[in-house]
């Protein structure tokens, strides 16, 4: 399994794409509170290339399906592509809780509930399906974000 990583929340390069517009492409961080390759400010080395430290945010079935896709990355030791997963989830009304938190808790995955995001450094956040808006300050403490 591949796992394809964006960057963004950066300046993209002079003229941008095709007729002066951006499409899908990488895009560097750029004074947004880190910078890859190198230091985030905080004495962070940011890393290029896998082992990710991997933050989630999803609530549902779709989140959940998602999720098991990283689990599954993680678990897989020949590629190295995950080297830690957390789960990031919101309170459930329902005792038996949301298809994520349930998922998460099954793998032994550490759980937070919003907004509560751990204190630990990360290197990509993946959003499905939260339902939540994330703030400036906790976008940019990832060098790499994937929403869908």
């Amino acid at each position: 399994m591949r796992v394809l990583v964006r960057r963004c929340w950066g300046h993209l390069p002079a003229g941008g794409g095709a007729g002066g517009r951006s499409g899908p492409q990488w895009r560097a961080l750029s004074g947004l509170g880190g910078s890859p390759g190198g230091e985030d400010g905080g004495g962070t080395r940011v890393r290029e290339k896998p082992p990710w430290r991997v933050l989630f945010f999803g609530t549902d079935q779709f989140a959940r399906e998602t999720l098991r896709a990283l689990h599954a990355a993680r678990e897989n030791k020949e590629e190295e592509l995950i080297e830690k997963l957390e789960v990031v989830t919101v309170r459930s009304p329902s005792p038996k809780g949301l298809p994520v938190k349930q998922y998460a808790l099954q793998s032994q995955l550490p759980v937070y509930e919003w907004p509560d995001v751990g204190s630990a450094e990360y290197d990509v956040g993946v959003v499905a399906s939260f339902g939540r808006l994330l703030s400036e300050a906790l976008i940019l403490k990832f060098p790499y974000l994937f929403q869908f």
